[in-house]
């Protein structure tokens, strides 16, 4: 008897430490609710152009633009970007997912390197101006039922301030669940993620952000993606925020290889790519 519930708790044990993570951004988002002020209110549109040159490499760039409701405050950015994938997965996993534009077997592991430039829109960047460099690095765990956990790790070196910059760091941790469901022709791919933010000016995890989204696939070119975030940072001008993000991705090829599961009866349909990365 005893052997029999000890082997029986494994999977209970193997599914407790996969889920401990959530757990964390779950206590995490609620201690940044009990302690936020009345959210303020932005949009986020963004256009996101995504060129693979090979199975392994991908170039990118993001140019997002935010703005507040409230007070017609505008930030803009300019975000190229360098991937490189590799390894497999215990488990295979083939599929159209948030940061792939066709169906092939996915990558294990990510390594992203690139650099935001940004600043404030209307007055040349006096109230804010930002040049960072940042790397990440990416680990994928496909799980049952078709779900992606991905866990993100990145660093970002900054220089904040346009006449006489101040530089700091900033660690970031993200959590990652999303998953891909077929309706006819068209794939949407609803995801959900949760990432703190350790900012060396404070010596403290600061920041909370929260998204859930979903993107929506539907030729081989194009793809859109919507989400709404809410932020909580203890020690921005804004505490707390509601952001709606609506992204157009736009994708290009320099080899195009054939993807089975998806030419024997359907286009081969692009994949909207992790949240932006503001």
């Amino acid at each position: 008897m005893r052997v029999t519930e000890h082997l029986g708790r494994r999977p209970h044990a193997r599914r407790a430490r996969r889920l401990s993570p959530l757990a964390l951004a779950a206590w995490l988002l609620a201690a940044a609710v009990a302690h936020a002020d009345e959210p303020s209110l932005e949009f986020w549109p963004e256009v996101d152009v995504w060129w693979r040159l090979s199975p392994a490499w991908r170039l990118s760039l993001f140019v997002p633009v935010s703005k507040n409701i409230e007070t017609d405050y505008r930030e803009g950015n300019l975000i190229p970007q360098v991937d490189y994938a590799w390894g497999k997965s215990r488990r295979q996993h083939r599929s159209r997912l948030m940061d792939e534009n066709r169906a092939e077997t996915m990558k294990a592991f990510m390594a992203r390197g690139g650099y935001l430039g940004g600043q404030s829109l209307g007055d040349q960047g006096e109230q804010y101006t930002e040049h960072t460099v940042f790397g990440e690095f990416h680990v994928r765990t496909p799980l049952r039922g078709n779900v992606l956990l991905s866990s993100r790790l990145r660093t970002d070196l900054r220089w904040l301030g346009d006449d006489d910059p101040v530089f700091s760091t900033r660690w970031r941790y993200r959590l990652m669940a999303e998953k891909e469901v077929d309706l006819g022709r068209v794939s949407w791919v609803p995801y959900a993620n949760a990432e703190g933010y350790y900012d060396s000016r404070y010596d403290t995890v600061n920041r909370v952000r929260v998204i859930g989204g979903t993107s929506v696939a539907w030729s081989p070119r194009f793809a859109i993606e919507g989400n709404w975030t809410y932020q909580h940072d203890t020690r921005s001008s804004v505490t707390s925020l509601n952001a709606l993000n609506v992204i157009l991705h736009v994708y290009f090829e320099t080899h195009r290889e054939p993807s089975p599961a998806w030419d024997a009866g359907a286009a081969n349909e692009p994949r909207a790519p992790d949240e932006n990365l503001r």
